[in-house]
């Protein structure tokens, strides 16, 4: 067993107590997403964000140089923060306090490797989610969206990435999916720059 897949065990068996409420104290997506994250990040010098917070907060900050998470909830921050300082893991991470709808528009720094769209899952917060945080990938990084099973979260973006040359899905299950993106930059886009979605009349 490799090191991160040694990682993954010790988190889930002992996990951040940081949802109330929900079994075993976390929300959690399945364990092939951390697998997939696990072998999709480079071993060094990795930069990721992530909206939401639980046990791929406390994995990325095992395994990126870089790590912010977005959560509007400071009573998660606490619970998370204090269980990565008791494992030596805190440096790594800085954790943005608010609904990301206002945190993600300000956030700067260099080009990401890795997204994690876990936030909010009421439309269109994964949208909203994906469009300021996958903006900053460098090309060929990758989004991740979790809870594909909920139509809020699948909503348009599922059919609009599926459809967009500049976007390649690496990896899918019921619970959640993978994008390369193949671009950098900003996501702002014209209509007329959106053919692949269908003839349009003009406008």
């Amino acid at each position: 067993m490799g090191a991160r897949q040694q990682d993954i065990e010790t988190v889930m068996a002992d996990p951040p107590q940081v949802h109330y409420g929900a079994p075993g104290g976390v929300w959690r997506t399945d364990r092939s997403c951390y697998e997939f994250i696990a072998t999709a990040l480079p071993d060094e010098g990795a930069r990721t964000l992530e909206t939401g917070c639980g046990i791929s907060t406390v994995l990325f900050a095992m395994w990126a140089a870089e790590h912010v998470c977005v959560v509007p909830s400071a009573a998660e921050v606490d619970a998370c923060r204090a269980y990565l300082q008791q494992r030596g893991q805190l440096d790594r991470v800085v954790f943005e306090v608010g609904w990301s709808d206002e945190v993600l528009p300000r956030l700067t720094g260099p080009p990401l490797d890795l997204v994690l769209v876990d936030g909010g899952h009421g439309f269109p917060a994964p949208i909203v989610d994906w469009y300021y945080a996958a903006s900053r990938l460098r090309e060929g990084g990758l989004v991740i969206l979790d809870d594909m099973q909920l139509p809020q979260v699948r909503l348009g973006l599922h059919e609009f990435l599926a459809a967009d040359p500049r976007w390649e899905c690496v990896e899918a299950s019921e619970k959640w999916a993978a994008y390369r993106r193949l671009t950098a930059g900003h996501l702002r886009e014209e209509w007329r720059e959106q053919a692949f979605l269908g003839d349009s009349v003009g406008a």
